[in-house]
């Protein structure tokens, strides 16, 4: 049930944006998420949600991710 959002700059995966993802975990608590960054250039923000959330929890931590997305964007 893993995924994952690699960041990258201006779309290119050549560019990874390790910048973007500490500010992503920097501000999770102000979204009321808890993140890490992973992965080898530190761009990777991984999702490993309990097999029997709901469907309303998942939506929840969702949209608080897009919300900080859109901030830190």
């Amino acid at each position: 049930a893993m995924i994952a959002v690699e960041l990258v700059q201006a779309g290119d995966a050549d560019k990874p944006d390790a910048a973007a993802a500490k500010t992503l975990v920097a501000g999770a608590p102000e979204a009321g998420l808890i993140l890490l960054s992973c992965g080898i250039r530190g761009n990777v923000i991984r999702f490993l949600p309990a097999l029997n959330m709901s469907d309303a929890i998942a939506h929840e931590g969702l949209d608080a991710f897009e919300w900080l997305l859109k901030k830190v964007a």
